[in-house]
């Protein structure tokens, strides 16, 4: 049998791209760490919570759904970039150079993937599945500044915090709360983890799997916030077997890498 993977080739040097694209939101709060999160750190993350999910999750949920939206969600920040309308880009211009990058990438590469569907399905929210990534994807957006409180590696006050964000009506109205930025996201993100009535009547599911399936998740991003509350979400390598480190490099670099990392 004669296989032929040039353009196979392509497409993952394309996805090899986003290990390279970091996400945008650390930059513009200007986080302080070594290394921020990368768009491929973002889908793996997905990927980890998803199937940490399942068991909670009905069993007519299509994984293989699940899997093209959560690794083809952000293809097209390969080329388009992290964009965001905080930076002064606005929604038409995103949408614009985002069908752009679809149309290239479905274009090329719908013979090794159904790209365009993958794609224009997630965005439509066309299925259940759809929508659970879509809410998974807002929940990791939460986890990943709460990692980052946890560090501590979050200054408020920096002045090279762009205005836009600093002086958004919800952030100032929960810094005056005394919320730190950690608390911030994980309310504002945890808002859209919800299905509604309509939403219901849309994926043919009944009430009781739409809140079955929303608690799920909610409850999986609760526990990491409460665990940032107790100071324990850093705990992750006390317990890792000391003789099983001897080679580990990082071993005395402190806590660099999590399971949300």
């Amino acid at each position: 049998m004669e296989y032929s993977f040039a353009k196979d080739v392509k497409l993952f040097m394309v996805f090899d791209i986003l290990g390279d694209t970091e996400r945008t939101g650390p930059l513009l709060w200007q986080i302080e760490r070594k290394r921020l999160e990368d768009v491929k750190n973002h889908i793996l993350d997905l990927l980890l919570i998803a199937r940490i999910l399942k068991k909670y999750f009905p069993d007519n949920i299509d994984y293989n759904k699940i899997n093209d939206y959560i690794m083809c969600h952000d293809l097209p920040e390969a080329i388009t970039g992290d964009i965001t309308k905080f930076e002064g880009v606005s929604d038409e211009e995103i949408r614009r150079v985002t069908n752009l990058a679809i149309d290239y990438l479905s274009n090329r590469f719908d013979n090794v993937l159904d790209l365009r569907t993958i794609l224009n399905n997630y965005e439509n929210r066309v299925d259940i599945e759809s929508k659970i990534v879509n809410m998974i994807d807002k929940v990791h957006s939460s986890t990943t500044f709460i990692k980052y409180q946890s560090e501590k590696n979050i200054d408020m006050d920096d002045p090279k915090i762009i205005p836009e964000l600093r002086n958004h009506p919800f952030v100032v109205k929960k810094i005056e709360e005394g919320k730190d930025l950690a608390d911030i996201f994980f309310e504002f993100h945890l808002k859209s983890v919800n299905i509604t009535d309509e939403e219901c009547k849309r994926y043919a599911i009944s009430r009781e799997i739409a809140d079955k399936i929303v608690n799920a998740i909610r409850a999986f991003a609760n526990e990491m916030y409460s665990q940032k509350l107790n100071g324990t979400l850093l705990d992750t390598k006390k317990d890792f077997p000391t003789d099983a480190m001897r080679y580990n490099r990082n071993k005395y670099k402190g806590f660099i890498t999590t399971l949300f990392c």
